[in-house]
């Protein structure tokens, strides 16, 4: 059994508690007020940024405790300062895998395949995808030609059925999204 720092078990109990207690006649409350009395954090405490990785997991074993998810190994939050909210793209992915954590996540397929075998098989899909979110999968396919090295957007299809305009709306999500997804993934996975 590991032995873990009394500072690390009350920074991390503290920051589970002021968290996650139920009011002030709740367990988690007298937790919160008794940690309290020996342990304060100092006034530029930053909660689960300045928390050592010991106090983390001291977190996240109250996590599993008590039965509530940790916020702070989610998708959602490992990615939030890396992308922009704003942009309709990465909230797509948001939106499917922010819930996730690392261990369980499904973006881990992207190593193998691509947006149409994953996310999205349909044309029709792919299509009104792209015509609600022209601006942000141009600005991604110019991103991806750029990281490819390519001089332009047909570089980036060669290879992919083009035969009408939808076909090339279809594949230019296509490659977008799966861009974005390795972009993605190299945030939460910077080793591989």
């Amino acid at each position: 059994m590991e032995v873990i720092d009394r500072l690390d078990y009350c920074s991390g109990t503290l920051a589970f508690w002021a968290e996650n207690h139920s009011g002030q006649a709740s367990k988690g409350y007298e937790i919160l007020s008794r940690v309290s009395k020996q342990y304060q954090p100092g006034p530029l405490d930053k909660g689960w940024e300045n928390l050592s990785e010991t106090a983390k997991d001291v977190y996240r074993a109250w996590c599993r405790k008590e039965s509530v998810g940790c916020e702070y190994d989610t998708i959602r939050y490992l990615l939030a300062d890396c992308f922009d909210f704003d942009d309709s793209c990465f909230d797509y992915f948001l939106d499917r895998y922010g819930s996730d954590t690392l261990e369980d996540t499904c973006l881990v397929n992207y190593y193998q395949s691509d947006f149409v075998n994953i996310d999205m098989m349909y044309t029709r899909d792919l299509i009104e995808f792209y015509s609600r979110n022209e601006t942000e999968l141009t600005a991604w396919v110019d991103k991806a030609c750029e990281a490819y090295g390519y001089t332009s957007t047909l570089q980036l299809l060669e290879g992919q059925t083009v035969e009408t305009p939808d076909d090339m709306a279809a594949a230019l999500v296509n490659s977008a999204m799966s861009y974005l997804a390795y972009e993605l993934l190299a945030v939460l996975f910077p080793d591989r």
